[in-house]
């Protein structure tokens, strides 16, 4: 009798601690994410359908079980962006990846020379919220940073030279993505463009690290949080870096 009791007891935790590590994991992926949000509004239906089982609530019950199907396909498509990056994440684990580079040394190389030639740039730094679906309909790159490869990425005679990059870690993951665009309009200079206004409009609806270079005055801008920093000096730049990509 006591060891079946203990058995039971040890299944019993063993289910409870799985649940509370995916549901930990969960949260770690999708926390500020617009997944998030989405999740909560999950949990809390499953918390009424439980509810509804529990005292026997049959039609509310009923209703749960024909919608939760289709809500859950329909979610699972339109998040499948922050999905495919969650998982990416939870596969890598935290076993950091073997860099012959620094990114931050990289990404500040390539700013400065592209400041002093005057060619534009736009670089979004991801941090938890994924960037996946700004890059659907760019050029998947995943390569190594570098400066010589951002600097050839923003070339002005290049293809994708108008459009955002975006790096993850120490890897350029896409080039030509298109941003959000900002429609503030109180404070906004002429000499802003659509970089500047792409850069603001990504980081008030992300929380990435947007580096701007303008290509009419050859100076350094940072978006973050929804805020534009204009003529930053370059300690700022690398400060800035340094924090995102725990450098």
């Amino acid at each position: 009798m006591l060891p079946s009791l203990v058995s039971f007891q040890a299944e019993d935790i063993a289910d409870i601690l799985i649940i509370a590590a995916l549901i930990y994991q969960m949260y770690v992926l999708l926390v500020g994410t617009r997944a998030w949000n989405v999740l909560r509004g999950v949990l809390a239906l499953g918390i009424l359908w439980f509810l509804a089982t529990q005292f026997k609530l049959d039609a509310t019950k009923w209703l749960f079980d024909r919608v939760a199907p289709f809500a859950l396909l329909a979610a699972a498509i339109v998040f499948q962006p922050e999905l495919r990056a969650a998982l990416e994440r939870m596969g890598r684990g935290r076993v950091a990846r073997v860099s012959s580079s620094d990114p931050v040394q990289s990404i500040m190389t390539a700013v400065r020379e592209l400041a002093t030639q005057r060619k534009g740039a736009l670089i979004a730094v991801e941090r938890k919220t994924p960037l996946a679906e700004y890059g659907a309909a760019a050029v998947m790159v995943n390569a190594e940073v570098s400066a010589a490869l951002l600097q050839t990425l923003f070339d002005s005679y290049g293809p994708l030279h108008d459009g955002g990059v975006i790096i993850r870690g120490d890897r350029v993951i896409y080039a030509g993505a298109v941003f959000p665009l900002s429609d503030k309009n109180e404070g906004w200079s002429v000499k802003h463009g659509t970089r500047h206004r792409a850069a603001l409009g990504l980081s008030e609806v992300t929380d990435a690290l947007v580096i701007v270079v303008s290509e009419e005055r050859g100076t350094v801008s940072l978006a973050q949080n929804g805020v534009l920093k204009t003529d930053v000096a370059p300690a700022d730049v690398v400060l800035a870096l340094q924090e995102v990509l725990g450098k």
